[in-house]
């Protein structure tokens, strides 16, 4: 009778070896692809937001939806008012048109705030909110600080909701990115610009890195979009940009009739 030879210790050490390149090679690739999932969710999420704001605003006499802000420090850091009132953010006055909270959240983004300082108090609490809302398009005199209330030349100001045909170039002008109060950047103020009730704003280019080397933006036209936006948002260097020439996007809903003294980059 012949006697069955096992695998030698070489072989079974060159399977191993072999075993371990191909899960070298392919557990990227299966991240990737988990990735691209979730960035083509988020994109689709955009998408909804912007034709919401679009719907909202063929209602109400062609204007977008108002901002509603929460005003740090003096607020609550609970979703209401001083006086113990909700607040109205956009995103509760777009509920009727996306009937759909799930639609806030990014699936790259965190959901469970955490924090530091005043926010320490907040730890824990769910996230519902990942993005945030172009000011200059829903202003309404919430937010009267810097130059969210006015262009840093004074030649412009910002106290109510501007109106779809007053958009020099819709299709350019961003209507919404990821939020810059979920952490990290937000670990100590951005606790009360983290839900639906109280949703972010901003009037800068100041986007999140979340998806591979750029982000999804959408636009007051309704369109969404995926951009390589690496340079706003690396070694923690966020400038305070408002036109971006070469990427042929703004946040200015006057570009580029006039600038009104904003950043531009080429």
């Amino acid at each position: 009778m012949k006697r069955q030879q096992g695998f030698t210790l070489i072989e079974l050490l060159v399977v191993i070896a072999i075993i371990a390149i191909l899960a070298a090679i392919l557990f990227p690739v299966f991240a990737q692809a988990r990735e691209s999932a979730r960035q083509t969710n988020c994109l689709s999420n955009q998408k909804q937001l912007a034709l919401g704001i679009l719907m909202y605003a063929n209602d109400f006499d062609e204007k977008m939806p108002i901002v509603g802000s929460a005003i740090e420090p003096g607020t609550l850091l609970n979703g209401q008012k001083l006086n113990g009132q909700p607040f109205n953010g956009w995103s509760l006055v777009m509920q009727p048109y996306t009937k759909n909270r799930g639609m806030f959240l990014c699936p790259s983004m965190p959901k469970v705030f955490s924090g530091s300082g005043a926010c320490a108090a907040f730890n824990g609490q769910p996230i519902t909110n990942n993005y945030a809302y172009n000011y200059f398009l829903g202003a309404d005199a919430s937010y009267p600080y810097g130059d969210y209330y006015r262009s840093p030349d004074g030649t412009d100001t910002w106290v109510t909701p501007i109106q779809m045909s007053a958009i020099s170039q819709p299709a350019n002008t961003i209507a919404f990115m990821h939020s810059g109060s979920v952490p990290p950047y937000g670990a100590t103020w951005g606790c009360t610009y983290a839900t639906i009730e109280t949703p972010d704003f901003y009037n800068k280019i100041r986007p999140r890195v979340i998806h591979k080397n750029g982000d999804n933006l959408s636009f007051a036209d309704g369109h969404s979009k995926w951009f390589e936006l690496k340079r706003v948002d690396s070694a923690g260097d966020r400038p305070a940009v408002y036109i971006w020439v070469s990427k042929g996007i703004w946040t200015y809903p006057f570009y580029p009739e006039r600038t009104g003294g904003y950043v531009v980059w080429q």
